[in-house]
This record gives C-alpha cells, sequence and structure tokens, in this order.
C-alpha cells in the first residue's frame, strides 16, 4: 500500500503547468506527458475526489496571470470623448493616484473578480468627487479592467467589471 501511495503521488504530483499556461519551451514535453499522466490516473481517479486529498501544490505560489486593475475616466463635455484619469500601476495616467493608493483606501477598491463590499459607496464617493473638482467633465466612471500580467508586461483583455457611471445632474 506504502509503494502504490509513493506511485500515486510521483504520478498526480508531477508539476504540469495549466493548460494554456505552458512556455513555448516547454510545450513539447508538456504535450507527452499530460495525457500519459491523464491515462496513469484514470484507474484511480476516484482515490483524491472520494478521500480528498491530493498531490497537487506548488512549491513556489504564484498569482494568477489574469488580473484586475482599477480605472478612472472622465467624458469631457466638449466632444464627448472618454479619457482615462487614473489608471492603477500606470505611470502616464496618475490623477488621483496619491489618494486611491493609500493603504486605507486601497481596501475599498481591491481590484479581483469580486467587488469589494464597499465598492459601489466607494465608487458613488469617487465619481462624485472627480465631478466637483473637475468642471469640464460630464460624466465619470470607475471599473475594473481584466488584464493579463506575463513577465512584466501588462495587457488589456478589453473587459471592464464592476462598471460604476455618474453623470452630472443638470444645473
Amino acid at each position: 500500500m506504502i509503494a502504490l501511495a509513493i506511485a500515486f503521488g510521483l504520478v498526480e504530483g508531477c508539476p504540469l503547468p495549466q493548460p494554456g499556461y505552458e512556455r513555448p519551451w516547454q510545450r513539447g514535453y508538456v504535450a507527452v506527458l499530460r495525457p500519459v499522466q491523464a491515462a496513469l490516473l484514470a484507474p484511480v481517479a476516484w482515490v483524491p475526489r472520494d478521500l480528498r486529498f491530493s498531490q497537487r501544490w506548488a512549491l513556489f505560489q504564484v498569482g494568477s496571470r489574469e488580473r484586475f486593475r482599477l480605472v478612472v475616466e472622465g467624458r469631457a463635455r466638449a466632444d464627448g470623448a472618454w479619457t482615462v484619469l487614473y489608471r492603477a500601476g500606470d505611470p502616464a495616467h496618475r490623477a488621483y493616484a496619491e489618494l486611491l493608493e493609500y493603504r486605507r483606501v486601497h481596501g475599498a477598491w481591491n481590484p479581483t473578480d469580486r467587488a469589494a463590499p464597499g465598492y459601489t459607496r466607494f465608487a458613488a464617493w469617487l465619481t462624485a468627487r472627480v465631478l466637483a473638482e473637475r468642471p469640464e467633465l460630464d460624466a465619470v466612471r470607475v471599473s475594473h479592467e481584466r488584464i493579463l500580467a506575463d513577465q512584466g508586461e501588462v495587457a488589456s483583455l478589453g473587459e471592464r467589471w464592476f462598471q460604476y457611471t455618474r453623470l452630472r445632474e443638470a444645473p
């Protein structure tokens, strides 16, 4: 039984990257190992499911490559164009950075795939503040932009989550 548990642990614990996250140099050996691993584990697939144990763990935990960042945009009264005022981690768009990156405020908008409990109140407060300080804007929106962070490069995935928009009220 011990030898069987060791063999199961070696096969099941083989550290293969998640499908779709392989680096180019890994693709060759992962394409061979993944089907072999699946075939060897198929007869005993009930073991980790029913007994609730597994050897799948990472020695060095890392965050997901798919992440989110806060974006604050304003719409100009003159031409109706949206302009990025603040984008987390973007040195070119730093308006309100001192306020938004303060540790006590950061918890209200911490960008993940779930909105923080006070996110709606935070977004309402922030959009009202931006409109009060910038009379040239007729609308402000706040959202979490879904991004892909890989090897120091950040790329937008073109999705906005938890978008909150405030329009300037007519006088």
